[in-house]
């Protein structure tokens, strides 16, 4: 969405943020969200249920863009959870075959 964009590229940025635009602003995968939140790297705002989508405050977004250890120990965090996946995956398979994620 091309006005979502622009809003993500204002300096000022909105109360709260989509999944999406949380990754995108924390240089990660959309998909890796429900991942640093189920590890509790991410809180989300208020109470949602599962099935709903979270928000989450900029303001704490922006200090965590800015945390260099907080975005090492997620990005540690995500590929140690990728690689239980592929350790599982190898023993179901039992041939080795292994589960990659679409990107890092």
């Amino acid at each position: 969405n091309p006005e979502r964009k622009e809003i993500l590229s204002l300096p000022v940025l909105p109360g709260r943020i989509t999944p999406a635009e949380t990754a995108h602003r924390l240089g990660f995968e959309p998909e890796h969200i429900p991942v640093l939140i189920s590890l509790g790297l991410l809180k989300p705002l208020g109470h949602p249920a599962a099935s709903t989508v979270k928000y989450f405050a900029s303001v704490e977004i922006e200090v965590l863009r800015n945390d260099p250890k907080w975005l090492a120990k997620a990005s540690d965090a995500l590929r140690h959870k990728w690689k239980l996946k592929n350790d599982a995956a190898k023993k179901r398979s039992g041939n080795g075959g292994v589960i990659l994620p679409e990107s890092d």
